[in-house]
């Protein structure tokens, strides 16, 4: 597969990522948070961790991106989440700085577990691309 098409699929597929983020707060807003209250916040970021853990590993099992290719993946998947996220917020009429407060240490200890999956998802696919390969 050629670093263009390569590329092009991450995009792609960063939009499946973006709907698997979308339901799991969905989830979370109409289901949990109504059932078991503040706890549903660090719960549904569990959940998401995992959700697209797993879509990102079969993501890198299947295209068998290179180190850095997949590297460069993460980047754009980092850039692209931080990008959706400042929009939905300034959308919703909330000040972009929003966005900056999730990755303080009070909003993950409150359980807030935004900052970490976006790293998460910025760094999997270097990561599974190296677990990926042979122990030699």
């Amino acid at each position: 597969m050629s670093c263009g098409s390569l590329i092009r699929n991450a995009l792609l597929f960063w939009f499946i990522l973006f709907a698997i983020a979308f339901a799991n707060g969905a989830l979370r807003e109409l289901v949990l948070v109504p059932l078991i209250g503040p706890t549903a916040l660090p719960l549904s970021g569990v959940t998401g961790i995992l959700l697209m853990g797993v879509a990102i590993a079969l993501f890198i099992r299947a295209a068998k991106p290179p180190f850095g290719a997949a590297f460069a993946i993460g980047a754009l998947w980092l850039v692209l989440t931080l990008a959706a996220e400042m929009v939905l917020v300034v959308a919703s009429g909330k000040p972009v700085r929003v966005v900056a407060e999730a990755f303080s240490s009070t909003a993950v200890a409150d359980g807030d577990l935004f900052a970490p999956l976006v790293v998460f998802v910025a760094l999997s696919p270097p990561l599974f691309s190296l677990l990926r390969r042979p122990l030699h």
